[in-house]
C-alpha cells in the first residue's frame, strides 16, 4: 500500500500522521494513517502426513514435502509409533496429543534453490508429546503413559527473501532482567501443528520368538498430522486508524447462583433427531 513519492521532501500520499483530502473518501471515518511493525507472512504451505508405527518389514522412511504426490499415498512408517508393551495389555484408551515438547521445534537448514536465492528449502525438527492409558486383562489401568514422537520434515520451496535490515531490541521484564533479541527475530519460520490419533492396535507375537516363553507385543499407533509452515519477515505497514481503543466496559458480576440458574434455558433431555431444530425453551411444570 505504501507509495514512494517523487517529490523533493519525500512526503507520500500514504505518509503516516494524516490523511490527504483526496483519500478521505477511500478511508471513510479513519482518523489518521499509522505505521505499524508486524511479522508479515511471505509464503506458507500445508504438509499432511499419516504416520503409522513401523512394522517388522522396515520400509524406507520418507521425509515430508508440501507436494503430496512425492509421498507414497501420504503414508509414512515411523518407528517411534511402535512401542513394546506387556502382553497382558487388553487395550489402549484415551490416546491424545497434548502438544509440542517445549523447545523441540528447530529449523535445521534453510537452503536456497539454485538460480532463485529468494526461495528456500526448509528442514526442521519437532517432537510431539502423546499420552495414553493402558488397560490390562485384570481390569487394572495404567494412566498417562507417555510417548514422544520425533519428526524431521523438509518442505519447500517457500518464498523467503533475505532482508538487509537488522532489527535489534531488548526487552526488560518487571524484575529488570534484559532479554536481547536473536537472529530468528529478523527471519521467522513459524510452525503450526494439528495432530490427531487415528488408530491404536495391539500387535501380539505370542510364541513367534526363539524362546516360546518370551512373548512380544507392541502397541502400534496411527497419527494424522497437519503442519503449516510459514515464512515471516518483520515489516512496517501503513494502515488506517480510527483512534485509540476506548476503555473496556466494566466486567459484569457473576450474580447469585440461583439467579444464573433460573436465567438459563432448560437442557435438551433427549438427543436431537436429524433435521430437528430447537425453537425455544421447554414448558415449565
Amino acid at each position: 500500500m505504501y507509495r514512494h513519492s517523487n517529490s523533493a521532501n519525500g512526503i507520500s500520499l500514504y505518509t503516516p500522521g494524516f490523511i490527504p483530502e483526496e483519500l478521505r473518501e477511500q478511508f471513510g471515518n479513519a482518523a489518521e494513517l499509522v505505521c505499524v511493525q508486524v511479522p508479515k507472512v511471505y509464503d506458507s504451505c500445508l504438509l499432511r502426513i499419516c504416520l503409522v508405527g513401523e512394522q517388522k518389514k522396515h520400509k524406507k522412511r520418507k521425509k515430508g514435502y508440501c507436494d503430496d504426490d512425492k509421498e507414497d499415498e501420504g503414508i509414512v512408517f515411523d518407528p517411534d509409533l511402535r512401542v513394546r508393551v506387556d502382553c497382558s495389555v487388553e487395550s489402549i484408551i484415551n490416546v491424545r496429543v497434548v502438544g509440542l515438547v517445549p523447545g523441540s521445534f528447530k529449523v535445521i537448514l534453510k537452503r536456497p534453490v539454485p538460480g532463485d536465492p529468494d526461495r528456500k528449502i526448509i528442514t526442521y525438527k519437532y517432537q510431539l508429546r502423546i499420552l495414553y492409558d493402558v488397560v490390562f486383562d485384570d481390569c487394572t489401568i495404567s494412566k498417562d503413559n507417555e510417548l514422544i514422537l520425533r519428526r524431521t520434515e523438509t518442505v519447500g520451496p517457500l518464498y523467503c527473501p533475505d532482508t538487509d535490515t537488522i532489527i535489534r531490541e531488548s526487552r526488560v521484564d518487571q524484575s529488570g532482567t534484559i532479554h536481547p533479541s536473536t537472529d530468528e527475530d529478523d527471519h521467522i519460520i513459524k510452525l503450526e501443528i494439528i495432530a490427531e490419533i487415528l488408530d491404536v492396535q495391539i500387535e501380539r507375537n505370542e510364541g513367534k520368538t526363539l524362546d516360546p516363553y518370551d512373548d512380544v507385543c507392541f502397541a502400534v499407533f496411527t497419527v494424522g498430522v497437519f503442519n503449516v509452515v510459514k515464512c515471516e519477515l518483520i515489516v512496517q505497514l501503513v494502515i488506517p486508524a480510527f483512534g485509540f481503543c476506548p476503555p473496556p466496559a466494566p466486567c459484569a458480576p457473576l450474580g447469585e447462583p440461583c439467579e444464573v440458574f433460573n436465567a438459563q434455558l432448560p437442557p435438551a433431555f433427549f438427543p436431537p433427531q436429524l433435521d430437528d431444530f430447537i425453537s425455544g425453551p421447554g414448558i415449565d411444570c
